[in-house]
């Protein structure tokens, strides 16, 4: 394998052009199609991989006799999974999973054992390197266990439908760091959008009337609501041909929420860092809309129901 190849991912970026050549020579290079199963849940753990090209997502089982799976986690290129494997060659604990041609370098145990024993420079770079990714990952999965309880805990105990909306998208500004964010619904009875939940951003008539008319990237969400990491506005179609409210340059993240597989609402985060948001910043706004979704809809359908009934009463006094 190229060592050039190598220099992308995020782990060895510190290691030495001596240490990348070592590396190199006891990598596999491996292809995956998109949607093919790297390693399956219970495969045995004999490898990590490194990700040159493409992504990958990490799935587990939502129950030991089931098909069903729980995505964990998205990887991008420069990231690294498996490596686990390489101590205590137990079988693998979640499914990884190809989403897109997929270009992988493959360093099996026994490799990394030889590695370790012959040169050891390059062997401690890399054990290192996968130490300070692991405690990052590790700090990242207890902020998203957070924003999960603390919003289960809005969705138990809170009976009005602005505090939910409120604690949705402030426990997402926090955990992606986001300079601002925005939040849409959809009227149940019309298809009008009102803006419900803002958070950084101080937004004059006309950019309120823009957002809810459904223009800039609000119009591309209505257009395809799959969700949007977008690294910087003003390089990436077609969110660089959209209009412009004057607020979101350059990083946006764009996120639906689905019930029912109809588009009932918008989450909106944006920061001022070129590439702040991630793929696992999106698939944890796709959990909490998920996770919220329901709750959502039925508070709204409560609200709308007093809006119509207080309007009925005042239609019999007149």
């Amino acid at each position: 394998m190229n060592p050039h190849d190598l220099k992308n991912v995020a782990i060895l970026q510190a290691v030495s052009a001596e240490t990348l050549d070592r590396l190199a020579m006891v990598l596999d290079e491996r292809r995956f199609s998109p949607g093919q199963v790297i390693y399956a849940e219970g495969d045995p753990g004999d490898s990590m991989l490194f990700i040159l090209e493409g992504s990958v997502s990490v799935e587990k089982r939502t129950s030991a006799a089931g098909t069903a799976t729980k995505t964990l986690t998205v990887l991008a290129a420069g990231d690294h999974f498996g490596e686990m494997s390489l101590f205590d060659q137990q079988p693998r604990s979640a499914s990884a999973v190809a989403g897109g041609e997929t270009r992988l370098a493959q360093l099996p145990k026994v490799a990394f054992d030889a590695l370790l024993e012959k040169s050891s420079e390059a062997g401690l770079s890399v054990l290192f390197a996968m130490i300070r990714t692991s405690s990052d990952r590790i700090r990242r999965l207890t902020s998203q266990h957070i924003v999960y309880d603390e919003i289960g805990k809005a969705i138990g105990e809170s009976g009005s439908l602005q505090n939910l909306l409120d604690v949705v998208l402030n426990q997402l500004c926090e955990a992606t760091s986001a300079d601002w964010g925005l939040l849409l619904l959809r009227s149940q009875f019309s298809s009008d959008w009102e803006l419900r939940s803002t958070k950084g951003l101080a937004l004059s008539a006309q950019q309120k009337e823009a957002i809810t008319a459904g223009k800039g990237f609000i119009e591309r969400m209505l257009q395809d609501p799959q969700g949007f990491v977008v690294k910087n506005v003003c390089d990436e179609e077609p969110f660089k041909s959209c209009s412009r409210f004057g607020f979101e340059l350059p990083a946006l993240l764009l996120a639906p929420i689905l019930v029912e597989n109809r588009l009932r609402g918008i989450i909106a985060l944006g920061d001022h860092e070129i590439g702040q948001f991630t793929l696992n910043d999106l698939h944890l706004a796709h959990g909490v809309a998920r996770q919220a979704g329901h709750a959502i809809l039925n508070a709204l359908h409560r609200e709308e129901e007093a809006a119509r009934s207080r309007h009925s009463r005042q239609f019999v006094r007149f």
